[in-house]
Parts: structure tokens; sequence; C-alpha cells
């Protein structure tokens, strides 16, 4: 019998819980989380800068969006 792989859960903006993959921002590299069963579902990182940031005014910085879906 395989392994089961327990991911991370966030709630989102209306109160549902999904479990969590980690992303890479392609505007800076930071990492953001999103849902595992809707990609389109995330949880940006905002103020929490990463040490290999390219870029600190990204919009994952500046304009998060945390538990919604991204515009």
């Amino acid at each position: 019998m395989g392994k089961v792989l327990t991911l991370p859960e966030r709630q989102d903006a209306q109160g549902g819980w999904h479990q969590v993959l980690r992303e890479v921002c392609y505007g800076c590299g930071c990492r953001y989380l999103s849902a595992e069963d809707d990609h389109d579902l995330v949880w940006e990182p905002g103020r929490e800068v990463q040490s290999s940031c390219m870029d600190e005014l990204c919009e994952c910085h500046t304009a998060p969006v945390i538990g919604e879906r991204r515009d």
C-alpha cells in the first residue's frame, strides 16, 4: 500500500478549506501557495520577501491576493 500525501491546508476568502501546493512567482521568484484543486486560487506572500526575491515591487508583494483568484 502506498503512502498517503498530506498537504497543508489554507482557508479561502469564502471560508472553504483547500489543500495547497507551493508555487514560484514568475515576476520575482518568491514562493506562494495555490489550491491543489483550483490553481487559480492563490495565497501570495505580501510583505514576506524571500532572500532570492528579484523584484520587491512585484504585484505579489504590493497587491497580494490572499485566498482568492488572481484576475
